[in-house]
C-alpha cells in the first residue's frame, strides 16, 4: 500500500520552487534575452553569466579534451564544475531540461578532488574521469535525491543509494551535478510530464526535444553538459540525439550497469530490456565513456551486467557498409532522403568502404511484436501510478496509444519470445551472409517534429527488439532547398502518409538537425565504435 499523497498540482508547485531555489540569483538570466527567439543556442555565451574562461571551458572542448586539461592541471576540477553548473543553470532557464539540481554538492566534491590531488605526494595516477562533470537522466538513482521520473507519486522519496552507473562514475572520479527531464511513463518522444513540465528544443523551441532522454539532449545541445548518460528501450537515447543534433550510443543490453534505474515497466517483466549509454558532443566521448567503464569492472556494480572486456581492437582497413533507405514502414521525408544520399556519396568516395544496398526483412512484423511485448500486462500499471496523485495523461502519451492496448495471455507471451529469438537469429544471418561490418540508415523517417507529434520509433525500436547496438551521428540540418513534396510520395499506407505530411518545409523546420544511424553486431560494441568513428570522420570531414 502507498501512503496518501497530496494532488499532483501541489506536489509539482513545491518541486518547481525547490528547483528555482537551487539556482543562485546571480546565475539568473533575463527572459527578455530569449523570449522572442526560437533558437537559443547562443544565449549561454551572450547572456553575461559566464566569464571568458567559463565560456572557453564549456564551449571549446569535448569531454576527452577536458579530461586532458584537468589531468594536466590547466584548470581545477572546481573551475570546470562551476562552469558547467552555471551553463546547466542557463540551459534550465532556456529549455526546462533539468529535474534534480545539486550544484552545491558537486562543487564541494570538485574541491575535495582538487585537495586530494594536491595531497597526492606519492604521485599516484589520477582516477580515469578525474573532475569531469557528467549529467544523468532522471531515472538513475543518486543517493539523497528523488528519482521521480516525472511522476508526482515518487516526489519527495530520495534514493537511499546510488544506481550502479552513478556509483561507478563517482568511483572513477567524475562529478555528478544534475539530472535531466523525461516524459510521463518514460515512453514518448516528447519530454513532458506533470511535475516538471515540458523540455524545449534549444535549436527550435517549436519542435520536440525528443524522448525519453530529452532533457539530456537539450542540456548537451546547449553545452550545459558535454557527456551525459541516458537509457534506451525504444530509441530513448537516439531519438533526442536526432532532435538535438548530438551523438548518442545505444549499447547492447547489460554492457553498462542498469541496476538502480527506474524504468516504470511492470516489475518482473524482463522482455525487451532497457540499456544505458552515453550522449555526447563527439563520437570519441561515447568511446571514452564505454571504454572507461568496461575497463573498470562493471560486474562490481550490477549483478545483472554482462561484463565484457575492452580489447583495444584495431579498426578494420576495409569496411562493408549496408545502406538501408527506409524500414519498409515509414517513408523518409525530403531532408532525410537528401542527407542520406549525400552521406552515401561521401562514403563511396572512400577507397576503404564498400557500399551494399539492403532491404530490412519483416521489419513491420518485428516492430509490431516489440509493441506487443510492452502491452503484455495491459495499462493498469501506468494508470495506477498516475492515479495516486490524480495525474492526467500528458498529450504525447495519449497520442502514442500505449495506454489503449490490451494485455495478452501467458501463451501469447511465449509466442512473442519465440518470434523474437527467431528474428534475432535471422538478422544475424543477414549480417553474416552479406559479410557486413555495419548498417547505415536513418534513425527516424523525419527530423525533430512539432510538439506532441512524434508517434513512432520503428527505425530505432527494431534494434532494441533484436538487441543490436546502434549509434546516432549528426551530419547536417534542414536546408532552404529541402522543400516539402506531395504526400503521395509516402509508400506504405495511410499511417505513413499522415507521418509524412508533418514535414511542411524548411521554414517550419529551421535548424532541425539531420542524423544517420549506424548499427553493429550484438556485443561487438567496441567494433561498432571503431566503425562509427571512421564514418563520422568522413561524413563530417574530420
Amino acid at each position: 500500500m502507498h501512503s496518501t499523497k497530496p494532488g499532483y498540482r501541489r506536489i509539482a508547485a513545491e518541486k518547481k520552487l525547490q528547483q528555482t531555489n537551487k539556482i543562485p540569483k546571480d546565475w539568473l538570466i533575463s527572459a527578455d534575452t530569449h523570449r522572442s527567439s526560437t533558437n537559443v543556442l547562443d544565449v549561454p555565451v551572450t547572456c553575461g553569466i559566464l566569464d571568458n574562461v567559463e565560456c572557453e571551458i564549456t564551449s571549446d572542448y569535448d569531454a576527452t579534451a577536458l579530461l586532458e586539461k584537468l589531468k594536466n592541471g590547466i584548470w581545477s576540477a572546481e573551475q570546470v564544475t562551476i562552469a558547467f553548473c552555471k551553463r546547466a543553470a542557463i540551459a534550465q532557464q532556456l529549455t526546462n531540461c533539468l529535474t534534480e539540481i545539486f550544484f552545491d554538492e558537486a562543487i564541494e566534491r570538485a574541491r575535495q578532488l582538487d585537495k586530494d590531488r594536491q595531497q597526492n605526494s606519492s604521485g599516484n595516477a589520477l582516477r580515469p574521469l578525474h573532475g569531469l562533470p557528467i549529467s544523468l537522466k532522471d531515472s538513475f538513482q543518486v543517493a539523497g535525491y528523488d528519482t521521480s521520473t516525472g511522476l508526482a507519486c515518487y516526489v519527495n522519496e530520495p534514493a537511499e543509494e546510488n544506481s550502479g552507473t552513478a556509483a561507478m562514475l563517482l568511483d572513477l572520479g567524475a562529478v555528478l551535478y544534475c539530472k535531466t527531464n523525461l516524459p510521463q511513463s518514460i515512453m514518448t518522444g516528447d519530454s513532458d510530464n506533470n511535475v516538471f513540465g515540458r523540455t524545449l528544443n534549444p535549436r527550435n523551441k517549436l519542435l520536440t526535444a525528443g524522448g525519453s532522454t530529452g532533457g539530456e539532449g537539450a542540456l548537451i545541445a546547449l553545452r550545459g553538459s558535454v557527456l551525459g548518460v541516458g537509457t534506451d528501450i525504444f530509441g530513448s537515447i537516439r531519438v533526442p540525439s536526432v532532435c538535438n543534433g548530438i551523438y548518442g550510443f545505444r549499447p547492447s543490453v547489460g554492457l553498462v550497469p542498469h541496476g538502480g534505474v527506474r524504468d516504470l515497466s511492470v516489475p518482473g517483466t524482463d522482455f525487451i530490456r532497457s540499456t544505458a549509454g552515453p550522449m555526447a558532443t563527439s563520437i570519441r566521448d561515447c568511446r571514452l565513456f564505454l571504454k572507461t567503464l568496461m575497463q573498470a569492472g562493471t560486474w562490481r556494480y550490477d549483478s545483472t551486467v554482462i561484463s565484457l572486456p575492452w580489447t583495444n581492437i584495431e579498426a578494420k582497413e576495409h569496411l562493408r557498409i549496408a545502406v538501408v533507405e527506409n524500414d519498409g514502414i515509414f517513408t523518409p521525408s525530403p531532408p532525410i532522403r537528401r542527407a542520406m544520399k549525400e552521406a552515401v556519396a561521401l562514403l563511396e568516395k572512400s577507397k576503404s568502404i564498400e557500399i551494399i544496398p539492403l532491404t530490412l526483412p519483416d521489419a513491420k512484423e518485428h516492430c509490431q511484436n516489440l509493441v506487443s511485448h510492452w502491452a503484455v500486462s495491459g495499462n493498469d500499471h501506468y494508470l495506477e501510478q498516475f492515479a495516486r496523485t490524480g495525474e492526467p495523461v500528458v498529450p504525447s502519451l495519449k497520442a502514442l496509444g500505449l495506454l489503449d492496448m490490451k494485455g495478452t495471455t501467458l501463451k501469447g507471451l511465449f509466442d512473442l519470445n519465440v518470434s523474437r529469438a527467431e528474428a534475432a537469429k535471422n538478422y544475424l544471418r543477414l549480417f553474416r551472409d552479406n559479410n557486413l561490418d555495419a548498417i547505415l540508415m536513418p534513425p527516424a523517417p523525419h527530423t525533430a517534429v512539432p510538439l506532441d507529434t512524434w508517434s513512432t520509433a520503428t527505425y530505432t525500436g527494431l534494434w532494441n527488439y533484436l538487441d543490436f547496438p546502434a549509434v546516432v551521428l549528426p551530419v547536417d540540418e534542414v536546408r532552404e532547398s529541402d522543400l516539402a513534396d506531395d504526400v503521395g510520395n509516402a509508400k506504405f499506407g495511410p499511417e505513413d502518409a499522415r507521418l509524412y505530411s508533418l514535414y511542411t518545409g524548411p521554414k517550419d523546420y529551421k535548424g532541425a538537425p539531420i542524423c544517420v544511424q549506424v548499427v553493429g553486431y550484438r556485443h561487438a560494441d567496441e567494433a561498432l565504435l571503431n566503425i562509427a568513428t571512421i564514418l563520422d570522420a568522413i561524413l563530417n570531414s574530420k
